[in-house]
């Protein structure tokens, strides 16, 4: 072989191997992007979800807030109302009481 052939097909080789370089950074460039792509994706994906069950949870727990309010308030208010059972039977005791000694004071005036 000739130095010129032998020169050619060194250039030929080099630049083969240039093109499969360039190709191959080409490709390089290509999977990053589309592996950022999907790994937004998953992380957008991610957060709705994280959103969505956070909504449920909140609703769940203000659903149990205001059941268990309900609850309290319904337990106060029995309460209230057996202390104004209370209240009102002392109070007709304390008028028989005071009536009495109404009647006791006029009767030795």
């Amino acid at each position: 072989m000739e130095k010129t052939e032998i020169l050619m097909r060194i250039k030929d080789a080099e630049a083969k191997v240039e093109e499969a370089i360039k190709k191959a950074e080409e490709h390089r460039k290509k999977s990053i992007l589309e592996a950022k792509i999907q790994a937004k994706k998953i992380l957008d994906d991610a957060t709705a979800e994280a959103n969505r069950l956070r909504e449920v949870i909140i609703t769940k727990v203000r659903e149990a807030v205001e059941k268990e309010k309900g609850e309290i308030k319904a337990k106060k208010l029995k309460e209230i109302e057996e202390f104004e059972k209370i209240g009102r039977k002392n109070v007709d005791r304390a008028v028989d009481i005071l009536y009495k000694e109404f009647l006791r004071m006029v009767e030795h005036a």
